[in-house]
């Protein structure tokens, strides 16, 4: 697997990522709502871009993708996760996934997200321990909820 690293996205960015929005939605926007409306796809995007909730992912350095999250009270909500098409299949869904897996449960919080039905990424949140807790019309909702770890001293059969 390429290197893949992390640094935060800016409104410079916004092209791209509205770019890596389109060529990794466009298909399953059509699927769930009949049309990609170009217009009213671009004002959504630029209203609800935060680039201080993002990072872009860079592979052998090339942009390829972004990463958003916000820690809310009950978990880290995983926003967006995309990557280009030519650059899916090459684990670097599954590498940002598990980092971002690692640092919430490392805090004893769930990681949750929503997915989009017709969207296959669904099988790959499953293969990474996520469960579907919820349904809308349109998406699931998935949770993925840090395994206990056994107390080190307990273990070792002392008083905690």
């Amino acid at each position: 697997m390429h290197s893949i690293t992390l640094r935060p996205a800016t409104w410079e960015d916004a092209d791209f990522l509205y770019h890596l929005h389109r060529a990794s939605l466009k298909e399953y926007v059509e699927q769930t709502y009949g049309k990609w409306d170009e217009e009213w796809q671009r004002q959504h995007f630029r209203q609800h871009f935060h680039p201080d909730a993002c990072q872009v992912i860079v592979s052998e350095g090339q942009d390829v993708g972004v990463v958003c999250q916000v820690e809310r009270e009950e978990d880290v909500f995983l926003s967006i996760l995309k990557v280009l098409p030519e650059y899916q299949g090459r684990g670097i869904g599954t590498s940002i996934i598990q980092s971002v897996l690692r640092e919430a449960h490392r805090k004893g919080m769930p990681v949750a997200l929503q997915v989009l039905k017709v969207n296959p990424a669904r099988r790959l949140y499953e293969r990474l321990g996520f469960v579907t807790t919820g349904e809308t019309e349109t998406h699931y909702q998935m949770r993925a909820t840090p395994v206990p770890t056994p107390n080190t001293h307990t273990q070792r059969g002392q008083d905690p």
